[in-house]
Protein backbone atom coordinates (compact mmCIF):
# COMPACT_ATOMS: atom_id res chain seq x y z
CA UNK A 1 0.00 0.00 0.00
CA UNK A 2 1.17 3.54 -0.72
CA UNK A 3 -0.05 7.03 0.06
CA UNK A 4 -2.62 7.64 -2.66
CA UNK A 5 -3.29 11.33 -2.01
CA UNK A 6 -1.64 14.18 -0.16
CA UNK A 7 -3.81 16.92 1.31
CA UNK A 8 -2.44 20.37 2.14
CA UNK A 9 -4.40 22.47 4.64
CA UNK A 10 -3.77 26.10 3.70
CA UNK A 11 -6.65 27.85 5.43
CA UNK A 12 -4.93 29.12 8.59
CA UNK A 13 -4.99 32.78 9.57
CA UNK A 14 -1.49 33.05 11.09
CA UNK A 15 -2.58 35.47 13.82
CA UNK A 16 0.57 34.94 15.90
CA UNK A 17 2.57 36.33 12.98
CA UNK A 18 0.75 39.65 12.82
CA UNK A 19 1.59 42.20 11.44
CA UNK A 20 3.68 40.32 8.86
CA UNK A 21 0.78 37.90 8.42
CA UNK A 22 -2.51 39.60 7.50
CA UNK A 23 -6.05 38.45 6.76
CA UNK A 24 -5.37 38.98 3.06
CA UNK A 25 -1.97 37.26 3.18
CA UNK A 26 -1.58 34.76 6.04
CA UNK A 27 1.77 33.17 6.82
CA UNK A 28 1.44 30.19 4.45
CA UNK A 29 1.66 32.74 1.62
CA UNK A 30 4.84 34.31 3.00
CA UNK A 31 8.50 33.42 2.51
CA UNK A 32 10.70 33.40 5.59
CA UNK A 33 14.24 34.05 4.49
CA UNK A 34 13.96 31.97 1.32
CA UNK A 35 12.61 32.43 -2.17
CA UNK A 36 9.57 30.17 -1.80
CA UNK A 37 6.49 30.63 0.36
CA UNK A 38 5.67 28.06 3.04
CA UNK A 39 2.86 26.79 0.80
CA UNK A 40 5.27 26.25 -2.10
CA UNK A 41 7.73 24.48 0.21
CA UNK A 42 4.99 22.17 1.46
CA UNK A 43 3.79 21.41 -2.07
CA UNK A 44 7.34 20.55 -3.18
CA UNK A 45 7.84 18.30 -0.15
CA UNK A 46 4.62 16.38 -0.70
CA UNK A 47 5.66 15.69 -4.31
CA UNK A 48 7.94 13.05 -2.83
CA UNK A 49 4.84 11.24 -1.55
CA UNK A 50 2.23 11.69 -4.30
CA UNK A 51 2.14 13.54 -7.65
CA UNK A 52 0.44 16.87 -8.24
CA UNK A 53 -2.61 15.25 -9.83
CA UNK A 54 -3.20 13.40 -6.56
CA UNK A 55 -2.74 16.42 -4.30
CA UNK A 56 -5.67 18.34 -2.84
CA UNK A 57 -5.23 21.85 -1.42
CA UNK A 58 -7.89 23.21 0.95
CA UNK A 59 -7.69 26.97 1.50
CA UNK A 60 -9.96 29.92 2.16
CA UNK A 61 -12.07 30.91 -0.85
CA UNK A 62 -10.53 34.39 -0.76
CA UNK A 63 -7.03 32.89 -1.00
CA UNK A 64 -7.73 30.35 -3.75
CA UNK A 65 -6.56 32.65 -6.59
CA UNK A 66 -3.22 33.24 -4.85
CA UNK A 67 -2.79 29.51 -4.18
CA UNK A 68 -3.51 28.76 -7.84
CA UNK A 69 -0.92 31.33 -8.88
CA UNK A 70 1.74 29.82 -6.60
CA UNK A 71 0.96 26.22 -7.57
CA UNK A 72 0.49 26.19 -11.37
CA UNK A 73 0.95 22.39 -11.46
CA UNK A 74 -2.19 21.93 -9.38
CA UNK A 75 -5.33 21.33 -11.39
CA UNK A 76 -8.37 23.52 -10.73
CA UNK A 77 -10.38 20.51 -9.51
CA UNK A 78 -7.75 19.86 -6.82
CA UNK A 79 -7.93 23.34 -5.30
CA UNK A 80 -10.90 23.92 -2.99
CA UNK A 81 -11.79 27.24 -1.39
CA UNK A 82 -13.63 27.05 1.93
CA UNK A 83 -16.48 29.59 1.98
CA UNK A 84 -16.01 30.01 5.75
CA UNK A 85 -13.41 29.05 8.36
CA UNK A 86 -14.71 25.98 10.21
CA UNK A 87 -11.45 24.67 11.75
CA UNK A 88 -9.56 21.51 10.88
CA UNK A 89 -12.22 18.82 11.46
CA UNK A 90 -14.36 20.27 8.67
CA UNK A 91 -11.34 20.85 6.41
CA UNK A 92 -9.92 17.36 6.90
CA UNK A 93 -13.38 15.82 6.60
CA UNK A 94 -14.00 17.72 3.38
CA UNK A 95 -10.72 16.45 1.96
CA UNK A 96 -11.56 12.85 2.89
CA UNK A 97 -15.05 13.27 1.41
CA UNK A 98 -13.76 14.59 -1.91
CA UNK A 99 -11.06 11.93 -2.21
CA UNK A 100 -13.54 9.20 -1.24
CA UNK A 101 -15.80 10.32 -4.09
CA UNK A 102 -12.98 9.25 -6.42
CA UNK A 103 -11.47 6.37 -4.43
CA UNK A 104 -13.11 5.43 -1.14
CA UNK A 105 -10.26 3.29 0.19
CA UNK A 106 -7.56 5.82 -0.75
CA UNK A 107 -4.84 6.49 1.82
CA UNK A 108 -4.34 10.19 2.60
CA UNK A 109 -1.45 12.12 4.11
CA UNK A 110 -2.69 15.44 5.53
CA UNK A 111 -0.18 18.27 6.11
CA UNK A 112 -0.53 21.89 7.22
CA UNK A 113 0.82 24.38 4.69
CA UNK A 114 2.73 26.51 7.19
CA UNK A 115 5.41 24.12 8.49
CA UNK A 116 9.10 23.89 7.70
CA UNK A 117 10.48 20.35 7.59
CA UNK A 118 14.01 19.29 6.72
CA UNK A 119 15.29 17.21 5.09
CA UNK A 120 12.53 16.41 2.66
CA UNK A 121 13.65 12.84 2.10
CA UNK A 122 13.27 12.01 5.81
CA UNK A 123 9.71 13.31 5.64
CA UNK A 124 9.09 10.84 2.82
CA UNK A 125 10.46 8.04 5.01
CA UNK A 126 7.99 9.01 7.76
CA UNK A 127 5.18 8.84 5.19
CA UNK A 128 6.27 5.32 4.28
CA UNK A 129 6.18 4.34 7.96
CA UNK A 130 2.60 5.62 8.11
CA UNK A 131 1.75 3.59 4.98
CA UNK A 132 2.99 0.42 6.68
CA UNK A 133 0.97 1.09 9.83
CA UNK A 134 -2.22 1.61 7.84
CA UNK A 135 -1.60 -1.43 5.64
CA UNK A 136 -1.47 -3.55 8.80
CA UNK A 137 -4.73 -2.07 10.15
CA UNK A 138 -6.82 -0.18 7.57
CA UNK A 139 -8.84 1.51 10.33
CA UNK A 140 -5.78 3.05 11.93
CA UNK A 141 -5.53 6.85 12.14
CA UNK A 142 -1.87 7.86 12.26
CA UNK A 143 -0.71 11.10 13.86
CA UNK A 144 2.88 12.25 13.50
CA UNK A 145 4.75 13.13 16.67
CA UNK A 146 7.92 15.18 16.74
CA UNK A 147 10.71 14.44 19.21
CA UNK A 148 10.49 17.32 21.71
CA UNK A 149 13.65 19.39 22.03
CA UNK A 150 12.24 22.02 24.41
CA UNK A 151 9.30 22.54 26.82
CA UNK A 152 7.20 24.27 24.15
CA UNK A 153 3.93 25.80 25.36
CA UNK A 154 2.64 26.66 21.88
CA UNK A 155 2.15 23.05 20.73
CA UNK A 156 -0.22 20.26 21.60
CA UNK A 157 1.51 17.13 22.91
CA UNK A 158 1.11 13.38 22.38
CA UNK A 159 1.85 10.90 25.15
CA UNK A 160 3.22 7.68 23.71
CA UNK A 161 1.88 4.31 24.81
CA UNK A 162 3.04 0.81 23.90
CA UNK A 163 5.84 0.46 21.39
CA UNK A 164 4.82 -0.97 18.01
CA UNK A 165 8.35 -1.51 16.75
CA UNK A 166 9.99 0.19 13.80
CA UNK A 167 8.46 0.87 10.41
CA UNK A 168 10.81 2.09 7.66
CA UNK A 169 13.41 2.48 10.39
CA UNK A 170 11.28 4.84 12.53
CA UNK A 171 9.97 4.05 16.00
CA UNK A 172 6.18 3.81 16.18
CA UNK A 173 3.91 3.74 19.22
CA UNK A 174 0.31 3.53 20.27
CA UNK A 175 -1.12 6.81 21.54
CA UNK A 176 -1.79 6.86 25.27
CA UNK A 177 -3.42 10.30 25.25
CA UNK A 178 -3.37 13.76 23.72
CA UNK A 179 -2.55 16.85 25.77
CA UNK A 180 -3.62 20.43 25.04
CA UNK A 181 -1.09 23.28 24.95
CA UNK A 182 0.45 23.23 28.45
CA UNK A 183 1.89 25.86 30.77
CA UNK A 184 5.67 25.92 31.12
CA UNK A 185 5.78 23.73 34.24
CA UNK A 186 3.67 21.03 32.60
CA UNK A 187 5.66 21.24 29.36
CA UNK A 188 8.85 20.65 31.34
CA UNK A 189 7.23 17.61 32.92
CA UNK A 190 6.34 16.26 29.47
CA UNK A 191 9.96 16.58 28.34
CA UNK A 192 11.25 14.96 31.54
CA UNK A 193 8.88 12.01 31.15
CA UNK A 194 10.58 10.91 27.94
CA UNK A 195 7.16 9.70 26.75
CA UNK A 196 5.78 12.80 25.07
CA UNK A 197 6.14 14.27 21.58
CA UNK A 198 4.98 17.48 19.99
CA UNK A 199 1.81 17.05 17.95
CA UNK A 200 2.78 17.96 14.40
CA UNK A 201 -0.79 18.18 13.12
CA UNK A 202 0.18 15.78 10.32
CA UNK A 203 -2.11 12.77 9.85
CA UNK A 204 -2.44 9.69 7.66
CA UNK A 205 -5.51 7.48 7.25
CA UNK A 206 -7.75 5.84 4.71
CA UNK A 207 -10.56 8.11 3.53
CA UNK A 208 -13.23 5.58 4.49
CA UNK A 209 -11.70 5.12 7.97
CA UNK A 210 -11.77 8.85 8.72
CA UNK A 211 -15.32 9.23 7.44
CA UNK A 212 -16.44 6.24 9.55
CA UNK A 213 -14.96 7.89 12.66
CA UNK A 214 -16.69 11.17 11.83
CA UNK A 215 -20.01 9.35 11.43
CA UNK A 216 -19.48 7.69 14.81
CA UNK A 217 -18.20 10.69 16.75
CA UNK A 218 -19.49 13.78 14.92
CA UNK A 219 -22.75 12.81 13.17
CA UNK A 220 -23.83 16.39 12.46
CA UNK A 221 -20.53 17.13 10.72
CA UNK A 222 -20.68 13.79 8.88
CA UNK A 223 -24.19 14.47 7.56
CA UNK A 224 -23.20 17.85 6.16
CA UNK A 225 -20.07 16.44 4.54
CA UNK A 226 -22.03 13.57 3.01
CA UNK A 227 -24.42 16.02 1.34
CA UNK A 228 -21.48 18.05 0.02
CA UNK A 229 -19.84 14.85 -1.19
CA UNK A 230 -22.98 13.83 -3.09
CA UNK A 231 -22.50 16.94 -5.23
CA UNK A 232 -18.77 16.40 -5.84
CA UNK A 233 -17.88 16.42 -9.52
CA UNK A 234 -21.23 17.92 -10.55
CA UNK A 235 -22.27 21.47 -11.51
CA UNK A 236 -24.02 21.67 -8.11
CA UNK A 237 -20.82 21.37 -6.10
CA UNK A 238 -19.86 25.04 -5.70
CA UNK A 239 -23.38 26.08 -4.66
CA UNK A 240 -23.74 23.10 -2.32
CA UNK A 241 -20.39 23.84 -0.66
CA UNK A 242 -21.28 27.53 -0.25
CA UNK A 243 -24.65 26.65 1.30
CA UNK A 244 -23.64 23.86 3.67
CA UNK A 245 -20.02 24.36 4.67
CA UNK A 246 -20.49 27.55 6.76
CA UNK A 247 -23.03 25.71 8.94
CA UNK A 248 -20.73 22.76 9.75
CA UNK A 249 -19.59 22.41 13.40
CA UNK A 250 -16.38 24.28 14.10
CA UNK A 251 -13.99 21.81 15.76
CA UNK A 252 -10.30 20.92 15.60
CA UNK A 253 -9.65 17.44 14.22
CA UNK A 254 -7.78 16.41 17.39
CA UNK A 255 -10.77 17.01 19.64
CA UNK A 256 -13.38 15.95 17.11
CA UNK A 257 -11.84 12.59 16.23
CA UNK A 258 -8.27 11.80 17.20
CA UNK A 259 -8.65 12.02 20.98
CA UNK A 260 -11.47 9.48 20.89
CA UNK A 261 -10.47 7.21 18.01
CA UNK A 262 -9.58 3.64 19.00
CA UNK A 263 -7.21 3.06 16.06
CA UNK A 264 -4.32 5.45 16.49
CA UNK A 265 -0.58 5.37 16.20
CA UNK A 266 2.19 7.93 16.46
CA UNK A 267 5.26 8.10 14.25
CA UNK A 268 8.25 9.89 15.73
CA UNK A 269 10.26 11.05 12.71
CA UNK A 270 13.89 12.10 12.96
CA UNK A 271 13.72 15.25 10.87
CA UNK A 272 13.93 18.94 11.74
CA UNK A 273 10.42 20.36 12.11
CA UNK A 274 9.13 23.84 12.84
CA UNK A 275 5.55 25.02 12.64
CA UNK A 276 6.76 28.64 12.26
CA UNK A 277 4.17 29.52 14.87
CA UNK A 278 5.56 32.83 16.09
CA UNK A 279 8.39 35.28 15.45
CA UNK A 280 11.04 33.50 17.56
CA UNK A 281 10.83 30.79 14.87
CA UNK A 282 12.89 33.14 12.71
CA UNK A 283 15.74 32.58 15.16
CA UNK A 284 15.61 28.90 14.25
CA UNK A 285 15.54 29.59 10.51
CA UNK A 286 18.32 32.19 10.23
CA UNK A 287 21.88 32.46 11.48
CA UNK A 288 22.44 34.86 14.37
CA UNK A 289 25.12 37.54 14.51
CA UNK A 290 27.80 37.60 17.19
CA UNK A 291 25.37 39.07 19.71
CA UNK A 292 22.62 36.55 19.04
CA UNK A 293 20.49 38.91 16.95
CA UNK A 294 18.56 37.34 14.07
CA UNK A 295 17.30 39.52 11.25
CA UNK A 296 15.37 39.45 8.02
CA UNK A 297 16.30 42.61 6.14
CA UNK A 298 18.56 45.42 7.30
CA UNK A 299 19.50 45.60 10.99
CA UNK A 300 21.84 48.04 12.72
CA UNK A 301 22.40 46.89 16.31
CA UNK A 302 24.66 48.41 18.95
CA UNK A 303 24.96 46.95 22.46
CA UNK A 304 21.87 44.85 21.70
CA UNK A 305 21.57 41.10 22.14
CA UNK A 306 19.18 38.24 21.43
CA UNK A 307 16.72 40.25 19.35
CA UNK A 308 14.58 38.94 16.49
CA UNK A 309 13.98 41.51 13.77
CA UNK A 310 12.02 41.59 10.52
CA UNK A 311 12.89 44.92 8.95
CA UNK A 312 10.69 44.57 5.88
CA UNK A 313 11.88 46.95 3.16
CA UNK A 314 13.48 49.37 5.61
CA UNK A 315 16.11 49.51 8.33
CA UNK A 316 15.63 48.67 12.01
CA UNK A 317 18.17 50.28 14.35
CA UNK A 318 18.57 48.98 17.90
CA UNK A 319 20.56 50.57 20.73
CA UNK A 320 20.98 49.01 24.14
CA UNK A 321 18.03 46.60 24.04
CA UNK A 322 17.90 42.84 24.51
CA UNK A 323 15.49 39.97 23.75
CA UNK A 324 12.96 41.93 21.73
CA UNK A 325 10.88 41.07 18.69
CA UNK A 326 10.69 43.97 16.24
CA UNK A 327 8.66 43.66 13.05
CA UNK A 328 8.39 46.57 10.63
CA UNK A 329 5.89 46.67 7.78
CA UNK A 330 4.63 49.49 5.58
CA UNK A 331 1.82 50.41 7.98
CA UNK A 332 2.45 48.64 11.30
CA UNK A 333 5.48 48.26 13.58
CA UNK A 334 5.42 45.64 16.34
CA UNK A 335 7.70 45.66 19.38
CA UNK A 336 7.39 43.08 22.15
CA UNK A 337 9.45 41.02 24.54
CA UNK A 338 10.59 37.79 22.87
CA UNK A 339 9.12 35.61 25.62
CA UNK A 340 5.69 37.15 24.98
CA UNK A 341 5.65 36.66 21.22
CA UNK A 342 2.99 33.94 21.52
CA UNK A 343 0.61 36.67 22.76
CA UNK A 344 0.79 38.83 19.63
CA UNK A 345 -2.69 37.71 18.60
CA UNK A 346 -4.04 39.62 21.62
CA UNK A 347 -3.05 42.84 19.87
CA UNK A 348 -4.92 41.76 16.76
CA UNK A 349 -8.00 40.98 18.86
CA UNK A 350 -7.78 44.44 20.40
CA UNK A 351 -7.53 46.01 16.95
CA UNK A 352 -10.65 44.18 15.86
CA UNK A 353 -12.52 45.44 18.94
CA UNK A 354 -11.49 48.97 17.95
CA UNK A 355 -12.73 48.39 14.40
CA UNK A 356 -9.29 49.01 12.88
CA UNK A 357 -9.77 46.42 10.14
CA UNK A 358 -7.32 48.07 7.74
CA UNK A 359 -4.43 46.95 9.95
CA UNK A 360 -5.54 43.34 10.28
Amino acid sequence: MAIDWTVILAGGSGTRFWPKSRAARPKQFLAFGGTRTLLEETFARTRLVAPAERTLVITAAAHAPRAAELLPELGAANLVGEPAARDTAAAVGLAATLVAARQRDATLLVCPADHRIEPDDRFAVAARAAEELIAERPGRLVVFGIAATAPATGYGWIERGAALGARSGLACFDVARFHEKPDLEQARAYVASGKCSWNAGIFAFRADALLAELARQQPELARGLAEIGAAAGTPRFAATLARLFPALPKLPIDKAVMERAPERAVVVPDYSWDDVGSFPALARARAADGDGNVALGELLALESRGNVVDAGDGLVALLGVDDLVVVHTADVTLVCRKERAEEVKRLLEQLKRRGSDRFS
